[in-house]
């Protein structure tokens, strides 16, 4: 059974909307094991940090670092989603926007909402800074991260 994106969407929406009292715990176990109405999917969660380390550090991620670690997930673990944080949200959709199992959170979200999201996935790509490492702490799982950072300043 091939779940479409917004299906999925929807049903987290209503299960927050319905829920506003849920505990971590509760939603990565939501995640982990759907209800049997749902197929069951790896959720991998990706930060991708640009703003003030690409102008001010110089350190920009590649594309084909993340597709690397992307395909790596997918080669590792069967049913693999993508949910992807990023202060250049607009840089993530014309990079990796086109891949179906890719979700980035909404432009709505602030960083509380994203480390939220991305602390419920089961396994992490990092790029740079401490938040993509909170991230991945807080998920616990596997970890991919890129060998280009941290670089000497």
């Amino acid at each position: 059974m091939r779940i479409k994106h917004g299906t999925v969407w929807n049903y987290s929406v209503n299960f927050y909307a319905n829920n506003s009292r849920v505990t971590h715990d509760t939603l990565k176990s939501f995640l982990q094991h759907p209800p049997s109405t749902l197929q069951r999917v790896t959720w991998i969660g990706v930060h991708i940090r640009r703003g003030d380390f690409l102008t001010f550090f110089k350190i920009d991620t590649s594309t084909s670092y993340l597709n690397w670690a992307i395909n790596y997930y997918r080669q590792r673990y069967v049913n693999c989603r993508f949910l992807i944080a990023s202060d250049d949200k607009s840089y993530v959709k014309q990079h990796l926007g086109t891949f179906s199992d890719v979700f980035i959170t909404p432009p709505i979200f602030f960083h509380g909402h994203d480390l939220a999201a991305l602390a419920l996935a089961e396994h992490s790509i990092l790029t740079a800074g401490t938040y993509s490492w909170w991230t991945a702490w807080l998920a616990g799982g596997n970890v991919v991260h890129d060998l280009n950072y941290p670089v000497p300043f």
